[in-house]
């Protein structure tokens, strides 16, 4: 059995390589691209919603008061209390939009359960956390 010559296994060689090499360099440009379109997405979600926050006007014995003072819309709103107790608020708050949510009795601040502040929290862009807050030592705390 006679052997391959010396220069058709180089070329050979030289061709497996240069294949492998494209394949590669596909793969690695795509997934260069998909990142890059994320972070992309990412940062604009995150410069939108930069000093972003929740306007809590009133908190009272049944309420809480919010408003939303920014450009982008608020989702997911949640009402978290000193306690460690939390009520859903607004699924959805537009920009400029206000709402109230009432509480109930077991989650009212100043009803012997030890509330001092009230945090309306949720998610600008569906990324980034905003929040407000009202304490007892604030003109919002109308208990």
């Amino acid at each position: 059995m006679k052997a391959i010559s010396p220069m058709i296994a180089v070329v050979l060689l030289i061709a497996f390589t240069i294949g492998i090499g494209t394949i590669v360099s596909i793969f690695a440009t795509s997934l260069t691209t998909t990142s890059t379109g994320i972070t992309s997405n990412q940062s604009e979600s995150l410069s939108k919603c930069a000093g972003a926050w929740i306007n809590v006007y009133s908190v009272t014995n049944t309420s809480v008061l919010y408003h939303n003072p920014n450009q982008q819309t608020v989702t997911g709103v949640t009402i978290v209390f000193t306690n460690g107790n939390t009520a859903s608020g607004a699924t959805s708050l537009a920009p400029g939009a206000s709402t109230v949510t009432s509480v109930s009795a077991g989650l009212i601040p100043g009803s012997g359960t030890g509330n001092s502040s009230v945090i309306v929290r949720g998610l600008c862009q569906t990324l980034v956390t905003v929040e407000g807050k009202c304490t007892t030592a604030n003109d919002c705390w109308d208990v």
